[in-house]
């Protein structure tokens, strides 16, 4: 699926930064276009909630503008910060959100 469909489909998914000045962990929440491997960094913040999830959900559709149409799939792991409305604001552009079996971290690519 993933050769046959990979100019539609995105993924996305949080690293962490460890800052050693502040002490603090900084989640960054980035997307990843797999066909043409285009990273977007949407964000960074301290407490990656469902809300602030879905608000970068929002701010990518804006950034992709009218190609936005082009995916199909967006491809997600089972955290909690993916929450129904997250999910809905993809469905409402146009994209089916998959994701991932339970406890596979390496499917998702």
């Amino acid at each position: 699926m993933l050769r046959a469909q990979a100019e539609t489909v995105l993924a996305c998914d949080f690293f962490h930064v460890d800052c050693a000045v502040t002490l603090k962990r900084v989640y960054v929440f980035f997307v990843v276009e797999v066909g043409t491997r285009y990273v977007h960094v949407l964000g960074t913040t301290s407490n990656p909630d469902g809300p602030w999830t879905t608000q970068q959900a929002r701010n990518l559709l804006m950034t992709l503008d009218d190609r936005a149409n082009d995916f199909r799939f967006l491809v997600r792991d089972r955290a909690g910060q993916f929450t129904a409305s997250f999910d809905s604001v993809l469905a409402d552009a146009g994209m089916d959100v998959v994701k991932i079996a339970p406890q596979c971290p390496r499917a998702n690519c």
